[in-house]
């Protein structure tokens, strides 16, 4: 991990705390992903699932293949750093392998 950038992740806690409902992943959004991917870097136990399953949410919905594969690829890599103690970690990695795969088929 580099330099903190305490502003930025302070920026990314109230946009969560401001947001609709916590835990509507029917509705994350883009800025909701942006947040979760500041505060995996200094909180990985706690948001490194939390961004694999906004990640994912974005890519299915997005109607850009090449848009589905990155955020699917970049869903694999962040529940590849999920904890081993941290529950459904493993769900998460088949669930973004999946979608990395689904993302890439003809």
């Amino acid at each position: 991990m580099g330099k903190i950038d305490h502003d930025a992740v302070l920026r990314a806690r109230v946009l969560l705390l401001g947001s609709k409902q916590l835990g509507a992943w029917d509705d994350i959004s883009w800025e909701e992903v942006l947040a979760y991917r500041v505060l995996a870097e200094v909180s990985p136990k706690a948001y490194l699932p939390k961004l694999v399953d906004g990640l994912l949410l974005a890519a299915g919905r997005s109607g850009d293949r090449r848009v589905r594969l990155d955020l699917a690829t970049e869903a694999v890599a962040a529940a590849r750093r999920i904890p081993d103690d941290v529950p459904g970690g493993e769900g998460r990695l088949r669930r973004a392998l999946e979608a990395q795969r689904a993302a890439t088929a003809p």
